[in-house]
This record gives structure tokens, sequence and C-alpha cells, in this order.
């Protein structure tokens, strides 16, 4: 027997994809950055079981039909000799127990996977190795590349004016009060009137009069390189009407140690970027079998400091030629990023005071226009709903509750309504009953939502049918509006999400409930803010 199993232990070669060893003998589907599947392969690389691999998180509609097949909604998912094993707690007691030596022992020879499922995995990678197939250029296209170019050519032209601008000597630039509001005693910091704007460029600029100045100063506004102080004006010829350049917004946006120089690409395009960065840096320093982030190790890396750089670009993405499924996928990984990087250079929020502070203060620059990850979840994702923390919501009255952008706010217009409460299952607020951190993308947002959501509820949804009680994670009380209006139209919401069984006790419980009137008792788990930190 040991032989035998040291035979399969050999033929199981140990890689980042089964794609690279046929042979294995062990297979197990997994994502990036999930902590079950770190711990599950930390259990068998310390007994020095090698096994294949398969990375889910870029292929989505693979993930679905895994999930189809084994009626599992979460990773891992081990396989040997052609049965499915179960996830990382089976692997493991399986490990400690030896008993996987058996399954190795009888698996030789047998391959890990089932015929349906290795169907699919080499349908998407085939699919992987073909690659997307490029289309001819045609002159629309090039019309456009040259179009973009002449706009980097002007952009670059309008940088070295700011640049004018800012030195010594040039535009006169300081504190002026009631720019903003009109009350003389309120302090507007490091802007300038339209008009005093206007005289300059005529004198120092190519504008060769007042009206051509003032149409200088609305490109620098288009192309975000200057704003007005409460971004609800048009530049103009006006003593009354403050602006200021980008870079002396006083935004503290984490993405503005510099100003973003080079070519912008799509959004969608940008965000999927940066998420890849974080997402490996996520999975480098997580350490001990995914159950610590070594955010000290992660702040030092050249790596971070890549990523810290490459985020200056989506201080000048286009979000409004976004359609619905390109928006949400882009603010939901741009929000998950956004909590990895603002703990990794404030630290964690240790209280519920520095949470709300944490949240409330963190913030890129997008588009011209700062976002904190309470804008992004509350103003755009939640369709401009009221925060968790308004108190008409602690009380119970959430329709009286605060919305988060006021009208005139330009950044409604990238409000998504009707809202899609699958993400708050998709939002990763860094503590440990958070969802696991995933990437999103538009051409298969349904499938991830439905994955992320399946996996949340499976966790997080207890049904106790004997004492007709289900416990819920907390997230469903603080945000019960975006779910249904009352306990039992939540749980109906919950109902697609879980597993069979847990589905149809549910079931029959809201309808004894309706036939009898008797309550369901709905209680909720205790929410884990600890950090996964080293």
């Amino acid at each position: 027997p040991a032989a035998a199993v040291a035979a399969a232990v050999a033929a199981a070669a140990a890689s980042s994809d089964a794609s690279e060893d046929a042979s294995a003998s062990v297979v197990m589907f997994t994502t990036s950055t999930c902590k079950h599947c770190k711990r599950a392969k930390a259990a068998l690389t310390e007994k020095g079981i090698t096994f294949a691999e398969v990375q889910m998180q870029d292929r989505l509609t693979l993930l679905q039909r895994v999930k189809e097949s084994t009626g599992r909604q979460t990773v891992p998912q081990v396989f040997i000799g052609g049965k499915l094993i179960g996830g990382a707690d089976e692997t493991v007691a399986l490990v400690e127990t030896g008993e996987i030596n058996a399954l190795l022992e009888a698996a030789v020879g047998v391959d890990p996977l089932p015929a349906e499922l290795k169907a699919a995995v080499r349908e998407a990678l085939a699919a992987e190795a073909a690659g997307p197939q490029q289309k001819p250029a045609s002159a629309h296209t090039e019309e456009i590349s040259a179009a973009a170019a002449a706009e980097e050519k002007e952009f670059k032209k309008m940088l070295v004016l700011v640049e004018k601008m800012q030195a010594p000597g040039g535009l006169e630039i300081g504190d002026h009060y009631g720019a903003r509001s009109g009350l003389p005693w309120e302090k507007e910091a490091r802007c300038f009137s339209g008009a005093s704007c206007v005289a300059w460029l005529v004198q120092n600029a190519d504008a060769v009069d007042r009206d051509a100045a003032v149409a200088m100063g609305r490109t620098l506004q288009a192309m975000r390189l200057l704003k007005h102080v409460t971004c609800s004006a048009a530049f103009g010829d006006c003593e009354s009407t403050f602006f200021r350049l980008q870079q002396d917004e006083p935004s503290g946006s984490l993405n503005m140690l510099r100003v973003w120089r080079g070519a912008t690409r799509a959004a969608p395009e940008v965000a999927d970027s940066l998420r890849r960065q974080i997402e490996d840096l996520y999975a480098t320093y997580l350490t001990d079998g995914g159950r610590a982030l070594d955010y000290a190790a992660l702040a030092k890396s050249r790596e971070f400091e890549d990523f810290v750089a490459a985020t200056g670009e989506l201080q000048r993405v286009d979000l409004f030629e976004m359609r619905r499924e390109e928006l949400i996928a882009f603010f939901i990984n741009v929000y998950n990023m956004l909590v990895i990087h603002g703990t990794v250079v404030l630290g964690p929020p240790q209280n519920t005071a520095q949470r709300l502070s944490f949240f409330s203060s963190i913030k890129y620059t997008i588009g011209g226009h700062k976002y904190t990850t309470d804008d992004i979840e509350n103003g755009v994702l939640r369709g401009n709903r009221a925060g968790a923390a308004d108190p008409f919501i602690l009380i119970g009255y959430p329709k009286w509750g605060a919305v988060t952008f006021k009208a005139g706010d330009p950044r409604l217009y990238h409000s998504v309504n009707p809202m899609d409460p699958r993400i708050h299952c998709a939002l990763v607020c860094g503590a440990k009953s958070c969802p696991p951190i995933r990437v999103y993308s538009a051409e298969s947002l349904d499938i991830g939502l439905n994955g992320a959501t399946e996996a949340f509820c499976e966790s997080e949804v207890k049904v106790d049918q004997a004492n007709k009680t289900v416990t819920l994670s907390k997230i469903f009380k603080w945000y019960s509006v975006d779910f249904g209006s009352t306990p039992s139209e939540i749980l109906q919401w919950t109902l697609p999400y879980l597993a069979p069984e847990k589905a149809a006790a549910l079931t029959e419980m809201l309808q004894q409930e309706k036939s009898t009137g008797e309550a369901i008792t709905v209680e909720y788990s205790e929410y884990d803010w600890g950090l996964n930190s080293k």
C-alpha cells in the first residue's frame, strides 16, 4: 500500500493549473484568494501530497458547470479517482486521519475528474488557448484611434499649461472666503476666480481673446485638470465663480499622489487590470494557510508601490459610456481594491467609530470626482440610498434616511437603478465575516454575482426547521430594505441561492408560516470584524 500511495503522490505533480499535468491523481478547483482553498492546499502540501489545481476566478462559466455537476456552491472542490471528496473541511480531515492514503491507492491509474468535468476543463482551456478572435481594423476603428491620439496630444499640451499656471509667477492661486457657500467667514483653499484665470490665459497662453480663454478653460475642465469648487458650474469669465486645479483639490484620495499623465484606457479595462494586481498581491501575502494577510510586508513591497502608481489612471477614466453591467462590475472591483489599499496605508479600523470614519474617508478620484467606499456602496451600487449607519436606518425608518448624493451632484448620473441586492455578497469590507474576494466582469456579471451569493448564503443562512428559526448574517439586517420589506420577504429572497435541502426546508417553513400565522424566528449571527492580518 505504501508503494501504491507513493506512486499516486508522484503522479499528482503540483501545478498552478491542471492543464500542466493530465496524469495528476488529485485535482482541486480553487480561486486564488480563497482562504479555504489555501487551507486545503496547505494540508496536502504539509503531508507531501502533490496536486493539480484549476483556478476558477477567471473561468466563471466553467465554475458554473462544476457547481451544476456537484451541487456544491463553494470552492475548493477536491477530486480523487473520478469522485468529489469534498471541500476544505473534508480534505483536511482526510489528510489528518490518513484516510486519504487509501483513496490515493485506489485511484492509481484512474482519471481524477468525472468525464463531464474533464471535458468542461478541456473546453475552457482550449478556448483560452485560441484566444479572442481579432477582427481586422475597419476605417471607423482607425478614425477612432486617430482621434484618441489627437486627444492625448492635446491633453499633454494642457498639462504643460497647468504646470505653467503652477510655476512661480504663474496664475495667482490662493485662499478665498465665500468661494463655495457665499458666506464671508468660510474659507476655500487654493482656488481662483474664473475671471482671473481668463485674464491669465489671454496673457500667457494661446487664447487670442477672453472668449477663446473661456473655451480653453472649459477644455481644461473637460479634461478634469481644472474643476469648479463644488463641481456645479461650467468654467466662465466671472469674478464670483471659483475653480481650482485638480492637484490642488483637498481630496486625500489615495490615487492622487501625482497627476496621471499617460494614455487612459476604457474604465472596465483599467479596473480589471488594477483588480488583478491587488489580487496577486493578496495571494502572495496571504499566509498561514489563508488565515492571515501580512499587511506589513505588503506595504513595503515593490509590487504594492507599482499598484499605487497604477491607480492614478482612475483619475481620467470616462464613466459615461459604460452600460449597467460594466458600471456594476467596475465599482465592485474598485470598492474591493480601495478597501485593501486603505487598510495597507492607514491600518485596519479597530472599533465602531474608526470603522465609520474609515469607510467614509478612504477614497479614489475617479473621472475627476471623489468616491469613498461609502459613496460607491450607497451612492452608486445601492441606487443612492442611505447608508447602514444613518440614524433613521438604525431606528427602523429607512425611507427617512438621507441619500448619499444630493441633488445636483454629478456623481448621481452613475447611480445604479434599480439596485441589485446581490452586490452585498460581492463587496468585501476586509472583515472575516465578509464574502470572499472575487474579480467581476460585465460579460459574466450575472454568473459571478450568482456564484458569490450562493457561496455567501451557504455559509451565512442557517435553517433550523425543528425550532422554526433562521439565522442570517447581519448584512441582511443592516441592509434589510434592499432584500425585502418584511422578514418573510427577506427569507424568500434567499431561496434561489440556497442548497436544495436547505431551500426545501425553508420553503416548507414559509408555507407553514403563511397557513398558520406562526412567524418564523429570525436571528442574526455576530459579525466578526476581525481582520486577517499577520
